[in-house]
């Protein structure tokens, strides 16, 4: 905290009052100047392009269409420089990454949300307010080159049949083969937020649904839209309670007759395949990396997924 309150000191030169925000990834902080509040993300150390990411944040911040549904973006720092004021001379010592946007004062979108029809109405708006902004993200987004081949390659090196059977294993490579053939490479993408956990929507105070944290974010070009719902079910088959398919479902009408067209219901359950695939190598790469006391937690992560990949396959399969 001492180190960060430094950094802090370096974005706000006038006195100010800080207190701890939620999240994992990152360390967050909500810095109160006067009577002005804001929302300040200090980056940890990350394999993420935080580059690529300043483009994306830029894109999105030129964009009026898209700005209701976001909060407002004050400061994106890459090399000591505000990318979104050019014009500025002030520099800033802190790391590549760091963000400073409005503070909305609000909360997670929760599961329990999720079930009230009117919420599902404003996530929908909220949605489709994204996908038809027409924003430009920077980079490309192939699931299966930049996360599902990444870490199934590196989970080689791993004993990972300690966690998930052989038999299985060689079925969920499989499975991974036929799901990029489902999901061809397009020339046509469209940029896509692939990360759509419930907690990066915010509700606020008046029940606006607002869309946040666009790490992961590109241009989608396996999938396209398919790959942000299926991935959203795929996060919430293992919530308790999990939202079932017959909910989502009932929201992907919801979405359909926001958006004025249909969605390719079993493109989004390949989608959904493909999530599952990310956690389950991300997941058994992460039970060889933390501490004994940590891995029984992710060794019954990923045996849920494994088993969740291999029924939602063979549900598929059989529809077929």
């Amino acid at each position: 905290m001492n180190k960060d309150l430094l950094y802090l000191k370096k974005l706000f030169s006038k006195s100010f009052r800080v207190k701890r925000a939620g999240g994992q990834t990152n360390r967050n902080y909500i810095v109160t100047l006067k009577d002005k509040k804001f929302f300040v993300r200090l980056p940890w150390e990350s394999v993420l392009d935080r580059k690529t990411e300043g483009g994306n944040i830029l894109a999105l911040s030129r964009n009026k269409k898209i700005k209701r549904i976001l909060p407002a973006y004050h400061i994106y720092v890459l090399s000591q420089k505000n990318i979104l004021d050019p014009k500025s001379k002030e520099r800033y010592g802190v790391p590549d990454g760091t963000m400073v946007t409005e503070y909305i004062s609000g909360r997670e979108f929760t599961a329990k949300d999720f079930r009230q029809r009117e919420y599902q109405k404003r996530l929908a708006k909220t949605l489709c307010a994204f996908y038809t902004s027409g924003v430009r993200f920077v980079n490309q987004y192939d699931v299966f080159r930049d996360e599902i081949g990444k870490y199934r390659v590196a989970v080689e090196k791993y004993p990972a049949t300690k966690i998930v059977s052989s038999e299985d294993l060689a079925e969920i490579k499989e499975i991974e083969r036929k799901a990029k053939k489902q999901l061809p490479l397009s020339k046509k993408g469209i940029s896509t937020h692939n990360d759509f956990l419930l907690q990066n929507f915010l509700v606020g105070p008046k029940g606006k649904i607002y869309l946040i944290d666009f790490e992961y974010a590109g241009f989608n070009m396996r999938g396209g839209i398919s790959y942000d719902f299926g991935f959203f079910f795929a996060d919430n088959l293992f919530r308790k309670p999990a939202i079932t398919k017959k909910l989502f479902e009932e929201f992907l009408d919801t979405v359909e007759k926001e958006y004025k067209r249909r969605l390719n219901r079993r493109q989004i359950y390949w989608c959904a395949v493909a999530a599952l695939l990310v956690q389950v190598w991300w997941g058994i790469l992460r039970y060889f990396s933390v501490s004994p006391k940590e891995r029984p937690y992710f060794k019954e992560y990923v045996q849920k997924r494994s088993i969740g990949v291999l029924d939602l396959y063979k549900e598929l399969k059989e529809k077929s």
